[in-house]
């Protein structure tokens, strides 16, 4: 089979995943924790602090809703992380400061209707392939970072 066969094979067979698939799914990930809510809003902030992220914010999706006479969505924070070495890596040159709407990183946490305490971030590894050469391996080490902080939930 010649090159321009194996491309037209590899680009169909990558479309077809495409439509059988959500993109939410593919740059969103979501992990059960083993942990209740609050405790898994302590793991992962003392996890982040364990490794040199600060945790300067968090926000309550239903004391936010609620209080302004909106449906109830249930328990739902996120987390805002920031590591100042990666963010001095990403913003030091006029070429990167555009990625910093994507800053600080997200982490959210959330109760689903069963109950069970669930964890979502951004695919950071997805998005380090996806960005330049500039950005991308920064994005790498963001995702390494994010296992480890997020690695009890594994």
């Amino acid at each position: 089979m010649n090159a321009r066969i194996a491309r037209l094979l590899a680009s169909v067979a990558a479309l077809t995943w495409l439509v059988g698939c959500s993109l939410g799914s593919v740059m969103i990930q979501e992990r059960e924790s083993p942990l209740g809510f609050e405790a898994t809003i302590e793991r992962i902030t003392a996890n982040a602090h364990a490794h040199g992220w600060e945790v300067p914010r968090s926000f309550d999706f239903q004391q936010a809703l609620t209080a302004r006479g909106r449906p109830d969505p249930g328990r739902i924070t996120v987390l805002k992380l920031c590591s100042p070495d990666f963010a001095t890596r990403m913003f030091g040159s006029d070429d990167s400061k555009y990625v910093s709407v994507m800053a600080p990183c997200s982490i959210a946490v959330y109760e689903k209707s069963d109950g069970r305490t669930y964890v979502s971030t951004m695919n950071m590894q997805l998005m380090s392939k996806l960005m330049g050469a500039e950005v991308g391996p920064v994005l790498g080490d963001i995702a390494a970072e994010d296992e480890a902080i997020l690695a009890f939930t594994r």
